[in-house]
């Protein structure tokens, strides 16, 4: 299996203001873009209720291109994306991320291991999305 990805935030905003004729701008702005050409990926799609929808990632059940199953030594990151307001959350307790109307949200997988994550909205349901990338 061969990858190649991207991971970029983007993050700006132009705060202006006029007082007698003289125009101040401010630009505010957060960047952040990583490659990914190691490791290894896999995306988990699903919907969650309030109660967690447990994600293993060793063992797991999700396939690479090459039809290979895809098991994790250790989770470096993971992005998280969520119809409606949800929280997806390491199973170690570590890392988390929340999402809404379909934002994708980022996080650094602090516990590093093998403990999965547990998905779930704030209330109703909420179909999600996981890309979780690691080794």
């Amino acid at each position: 299996m061969s990858i190649e990805g991207r991971i970029a935030v983007d993050v700006g905003f132009t705060d202006s203001a006029s007082s007698d004729g003289v125009q101040a701008v401010k630009r505010l702005a957060l960047t952040s873009t990583d490659s990914q050409t190691t490791g290894k990926v896999a995306i988990i799609a699903g919907t969650c209720g309030t109660a967690a929808v447990a994600i293993a990632v060793a063992p797991s059940t999700y396939r690479d291109a090459d039809g290979s199953l895809v098991s994790f030594a250790t989770v470096d990151r993971f992005a998280f994306a969520a119809s409606a307001a949800a929280r997806c959350a390491e199973a170690s307790g570590s890392g988390a991320a929340i999402s809404s109307a379909s934002r994708v949200a980022l996080s650094d997988a602090r516990g590093g291991g093998t403990a999965g994550f547990n998905v779930s909205a704030y209330s109703g349901t909420a179909s999600f999305t996981v890309v979780v990338v690691g080794t």
